[in-house]
């Protein structure tokens, strides 16, 4: 019995922090991209090296540690709600790259969008 009360305590506590969903992201906010040292970036849909390589870029996703980006538009899918971002200083991500999309419900449970 016991085992059962701290194993539905332990699914309520972790439902509510996954219940943290960023509902309330609209057009034209702002956030600013964190990753950890080690690890790329999960949420964001990168470029592949190779195609950096072949369009002429030193492919480095460190650069876009600590850039600000606004949420140009929002799209619903299947797999969650993807925010599609621009950088605030108007420059591209990579050559030819204006915009990446995120996986908001990703983005903000790994703590890469703030």
């Amino acid at each position: 019995m016991r085992t059962i009360i701290l194993f539905s305590l332990c699914l309520m506590i972790s439902g509510l922090g996954f219940a943290q969903q960023p509902e309330n992201v609209e057009k034209g906010d702002t956030f600013t991209l964190k990753s950890s040292s080690n690890v790329k970036f999960q949420s964001l849909k990168l470029p592949k090296l190779n195609f950096l390589v072949k369009q002429g870029e030193r492919p480095n996703y460190k650069k876009l540690n600590g850039l600000e980006v606004e949420v140009v538009s929002l799209e619903e899918t299947k797999k969650g709600t993807y925010a599609v971002l621009k950088r605030t200083d108007d420059k591209d991500f990579f050559i030819h790259r204006k915009t990446l999309k995120a996986n908001l419900e990703k983005a903000f449970s790994y703590g890469e969008l703030e």
